[in-house]
Order: C-alpha cells, then sequence, then structure tokens
C-alpha cells in the first residue's frame, strides 16, 4: 500500500494513487492536518480544539469527535488499513495517527532542507543546491491551502511557508556560490519582490550583482533596500546591509565573500 499525504500546497491524499475525496468539508481537512502535523505523537482533544478554532464553540468537543469519525470512515473507505492508523488513545485521552518516513511531503522537504543546508554551511555547494532544489520542488503553493480553520495550525502552516523562504533563501547561496547568471539574478529579484522586508534576498542580489561586474547596480540595491525598510518600518537596514555596502563601496572582495558564509 503506498501512501501519499500533501501539505505544501492544497491537503491531499492518496492511496495506491487513488486520490481521496476531501473536499466534503473545510473542517475535515483542518482535522487530519492537525492529526499529520503532529508528527506521529499523541494530540490531545484540547490541542486538536484549539487546532480548529480560536475561539472554540461550545459544541467543539463533539464536533471534533464527528470530525474525526468522518475522518476514519474516508480513511477506510480508500483501505481498512489506513483507518487502522487513526487510533483513539484511551490512556491521557486524544487521538495518534501514524505514518511512514516518506508519507508525509512535509517531512520529505525538511529532510532534504535540512541536508541541503549542511552541505552548504560544509561549502558542498553542488549537492547543497541539487538538495535544495528537490526539496523546493515538492511545494505548490501556500501551505495548506484549502485549510480554512482559524486555531493554531494557522501559525504552523505559516512556520511552513517560512521554512520554505528560508530554503529558497538556502538555494539561491548555493547557486551564488556556483556562479552568477543572469538567470540566476532574474530569480533573485523575483524573491525581493516576495519579501522585501528580508534582509538576506537584498544581501544576495547587491552580491549577485557585485559578482557579475555591476558594483553600481549592487549600490543601488542597497538604497533601494533603505527605501523600502524605511518607509513600511521607518527603520535603516541592517547592520550585515550596511557592511556588504561599505565592501562594495571599497571593492573589498574578501569581505564580499564572507558575506556568503552565515
Amino acid at each position: 500500500m503506498e501512501i501519499r499525504f500533501a501539505l505544501l500546497g492544497t491537503l491531499e491524499a492518496s492511496v495506491d494513487g487513488a486520490v481521496l475525496s476531501l473536499d466534503a468539508a473545510a473542517m475535515l481537512r483542518a482535522v487530519l492536518a492537525a492529526l499529520l502535523l503532529a508528527g506521529g505523537q499523541r494530540v490531545s482533544n484540547r490541542r486538536l480544539v484549539q487546532s480548529l478554532w480560536a475561539t472554540p464553540p461550545r459544541s467543539a468537543l463533539s464536533n471534533l469527535r464527528s470530525y474525526l469519525a468522518r475522518v476514519r470512515a474516508i480513511l477506510g473507505n480508500a483501505d481498512p488499513r489506513l483507518a487502522a492508523r487513526l487510533v483513539t488513545v484511551s490512556d491521557g485521552g486524544g487521538y495518534l495517527f501514524t505514518l511512514g518516513p516518506k508519507e508525509l511531503d512535509v517531512n520529505v522537504f525538511s529532510d532534504l532542507a535540512r541536508r541541503g543546508q549542511a552541505h552548504l554551511r560544509a561549502g558542498d555547494h553542488a549537492s547543497a543546491a541539487a538538495l535544495l532544489h528537490d526539496a523546493l520542488a515538492l511545494w505548490r503553493g501556500p501551505a495548506g491551502d484549502n485549510i480554512t480553520a482559524t486555531g493554531t495550525i494557522t501559525q504552523q502552516l505559516a512556520d511552513l511557508d517560512e521554512q520554505r523562504i528560508i530554503a529558497t533563501e538556502d538555494f539561491v547561496d548555493a547557486r551564488l556560490a556556483l556562479g552568477a547568471t543572469s538567470s540566476l539574478l532574474h530569480d533573485i529579484r523575483a524573491l525581493v519582490l516576495d519579501q522585501p522586508l528580508r534582509d538576506r534576498p537584498w544581501e544576495q542580489l547587491m552580491r549577485a550583482l557585485y559578482l557579475t561586474g555591476d558594483p553600481a547596480g549592487a549600490l543601488g540595491a542597497y538604497q533601494k533596500a533603505r527605501r523600502s525598510f524605511g518607509e513600511a518600518l521607518g527603520i535603516e537596514p541592517s547592520g550585515r546591509l550596511q557592511q556588504l555596502q561599505v565592501a562594495i563601496l571599497q571593492r573589498d572582495d574578501l569581505v564580499i565573500a564572507r558575506h556568503a558564509l552565515r
């Protein structure tokens, strides 16, 4: 039995290639997502309620039991062995959903991203780029894009989106170390547009422009970063960005190279 759960985009589930129908109710998707994100650990009733509702209704527990029964039925219709993985825990209460190590895309992504980052720090940029490319290829959109619950699961999904951004920045650093190109500049500019208030994309853009022989463009990027932070947050760029600007002004290749080591 080949099982796949996907949360890096819309929530999807399949058994032996057959996609399970999870469209009946948005809360069913949220319950299943909360169980998946628990990583094979017991989840108490209280924690599940908090995952689903910012302000739980009086009927929260009974609603939760109903949702879980319907999730179990959906899983059972696909394969009884899959439904058996959703266990009601009598000791301490709550529920447990067991998963294989590669059955959830979140786990696969996290492993690839962690290994890619380790290779990046070790200076093995080609391996880092390959691993991070595979990690990012798992994403199909914002995490849990079809989940509308209002509880703590919203922060869990936001944390996944943050991990995606960090992996993207790591991927850019690996590619920069392998050689700045016009296609890489295009990707970095897109990242800056998407995340204009993060230091690292601006830093990467400045380094990439400098490395492609455009120090004036790199200094221009710093001024744009300064305006962006000033207008949105009322602050100056970070110390790292200011140090990089000085290094570019002085054509200090050694300091600029050190900026690649975070």
